[in-house]
């Protein structure tokens, strides 16, 4: 968290404080130049140089202004030049004063980048970030003494976030087409049938080690230790709704499902309820899922590779989130597709 080149804070606000600076320096210049004609008499041949003469030209026009604005002359002690000096001097203070407000949006800015970078990445109630906000709330941006209290403070919180990560891949499940399914249909069948279909998902779940899940109306979100026991779960679903159909539901649409698999490092909390864990990785399962075709599982590319259980992969053609997508197909679809071809 070096916050040394501010490279995420606004660009309007760097610009700023570069200009700022470059301004400072002006003042700093121009200073030094309204004193050089008290030092040119004390060197030898300095008037024959163009550029102190030049100087000394623009000099004798800013007192001549002075003195038509101010009286100058006190008790027999001409004050024009000081008067330039110290207006030039209070300038300068005022630049400073405004490059260092800059400065301190700048480092506020980056600071909030960077804990919304932590909030983003952790559980929703992450406890660990609770000192972070609270020393955000008293800290002097000015003081250099408070700022690495800051960064000593955000720190620690990140490195407690890293230990809490794991590596963990997650099941997104949908019923494909759920409402369409529902019209027409006795409310009882449907209470029924998708009451024993949540069971039939839950227990494949419990079965291949589901750590947590969050379930929509139709829909499952699963969290799994490794991506070998999500896919296990996965097939588990898609295979059991043949019995399901045939034996089960009351409806006259078979249910067909989607599912889509990622699998990453993500903050885990036990004491995190699924529906409120938030990571792209998660994400990125849900949009494989609403790909997917109906009774296949879509996942990337390189989450299958180093898995164990991949026959029935083969590239879908498409591309998601960045990834390449790979799909399975149950071995009785893909026959019945050869056989019609």
């Amino acid at each position: 968290m070096d916050h040394s080149r501010n490279t995420g804070s606004p660009l309007h606000l760097r610009l700023a404080k570069v200009f700022l600076g470059l301004l400072n320096i002006a003042l700093l210049v121009a200073v030094a130049l309204v004193l050089l004609p008290l030092v040119t008499p004390y060197f030898k041949h300095a008037g024959s140089y163009r550029w102190i003469e030049h100087v000394e030209v623009f000099d004798a026009r800013m007192i001549r202004w002075v003195k038509s604005l101010v009286p100058t002359n006190f008790k027999g002690y001409e004050l024009a030049r000081w008067f330039i000096v110290g207006g030039l001097l209070f300038g300068r203070m005022w630049v400073d004063t405004l490059r260092r407000k800059v400065s301190t949006a700048i480092y506020r800015t980056t600071v909030q980048r960077d804990f919304e970078a932590l909030q983003s990445a952790a559980p929703t109630d992450a406890r660990v970030l609770a000192p972070v906000k609270e020393k955000m709330k008293t800290m002097d941006a000015r003081n250099p003494k408070s700022r690495a209290e800051l960064l000593k403070v955000m720190g620690d919180a990140k490195r407690q976030l890293e230990s809490m990560g794991r590596d963990l891949a997650f099941l997104s499940i949908d019923v494909v087409d759920s409402t369409k399914m529902k019209l027409g249909e006795d409310k009882t069948f449907i209470e029924h049938d998708f009451r024993e279909y949540k069971d039939l998902v839950d227990s494949k779940l419990r079965s291949n080690g589901s750590l947590k899940a969050a379930w929509t109306p139709d829909g499952v979100m699963a969290c799994f230790p490794s991506i070998d026991a999500a896919l296990k779960a996965a097939k588990e679903v898609i295979g059991g709704l043949d019995a399901f159909n045939a034996n089960v539901k009351m409806i006259k649409s078979n249910f067909t499902v989607r599912c889509g698999i990622n699998a990453g490092h993500v903050y885990y909390d036990e004491q995190t309820p699924m529906e409120e864990m938030s990571d792209r990785v998660i994400d990125i399962a849900g949009h494989m899922q609403k790909y997917a075709l109906p009774g296949t599982i879509a996942c990337a590319k390189q989450i299958i590779e180093p898995v164990q259980q991949r026959g029935g992969f083969n590239d879908a053609g498409k591309v998601v989130d960045g990834y390449e997508v790979y799909q399975w197909t149950p071995a009785s679809r893909l026959q019945d597709e050869r056989a019609v071809s």
